[in-house]
């Protein structure tokens, strides 16, 4: 395995690792300090089944359930745990996902809970050509980054997100 750093605030790209196959624990270990190293990893050309997807989360804790959906079905009834989203219709003109008309802007995935997860891992099925971009803000240097004064203003304060309001 090989993770080459992006350069930029935060990202590195993971090479020579088979997402699909049983991953040992060295392995997986060498992925946790990347990910706790880098916050954004990349891993290209991946093929995974949902079980395989599945296992490979499983991997780095308990999963939580996906949040609310609006259109009050699990779009994979077999496998609740994933969240799918997608622009796709079927052709009665139903999404076969969430979020697919644009919903999800600029966010942050799960604030509305008490303790949000760690992470999140986004498998990408189908990205249109030169679309579908994905965007990451590295939190920790933005606030290490903040003049004093700020920081003293936000010092001791929390931001309450409720799951009333979706994105």
């Amino acid at each position: 395995m090989k993770v080459v750093p992006s350069g930029a605030a935060l990202g590195a790209e993971v090479q020579g690792v088979d997402l699909a196959a049983s991953l040992d624990t060295a392995t997986v270990e060498e992925i946790k300090a990347a990910w706790d190293r880098h916050l954004v990893l990349v891993f290209r050309g991946q093929q995974m089944s949902d079980p395989d997807l599945l296992a490979f989360s499983r991997s780095f804790g308990e999963l939580d359930p996906p949040g609310p959906n609006p259109y009050g079905v699990t779009f994979l009834p077999e496998f609740p745990e994933i969240n799918v989203i997608s622009n796709v219709k079927d052709a009665e003109n139903r999404p076969i996902g969430n979020l697919g008309a644009g919903e999800a802007v600029w966010h942050a995935d799960m604030t509305y809970i008490e303790s949000p997860p760690k992470a999140a891992i986004l498998y990408a099925l189908e990205i249109p050509v030169g679309q579908g971009d994905t965007y990451f803000a590295n939190m920790v240097a933005a606030y290490e980054d903040l003049p004093a004064d700020l920081k003293a203003a936000v010092e001791g304060r929390q931001a309450i997100h409720d799951a009333a309001h979706n994105s």
